[in-house]
């Protein structure tokens, strides 16, 4: 079977993304796997990561805004 995983690397490097092919900071990585064998991988920009988790239902959660509802407001 056939698997996608991703891989983000802890500090960000500049270099040519292997998908769009522009010179940009690189974000992570995507392993192609067949069982536990590594097949192929991509090195991907930050755009592109994003593009291919969204289409393979695997993105990043992305924090817009935090709520604390456990704090008492004044006045109430």
């Amino acid at each position: 079977m056939f698997q996608v995983r991703f891989s983000y690397f802890a500090r960000p490097r500049r270099g040519r993304c292997d998908c769009c092919d522009r010179q940009q900071t690189l974000e992570g990585k995507m392993l192609l796997l067949e069982d536990t064998a590594l097949i192929g991988d991509l090195v991907l920009c930050a755009e592109c990561a994003a593009a291919w988790g969204e289409l393979l239902g695997q993105a990043r959660e992305k924090v817009v805004q935090e709520w604390n509802f456990s704090e008492e407001r004044e006045g109430a």
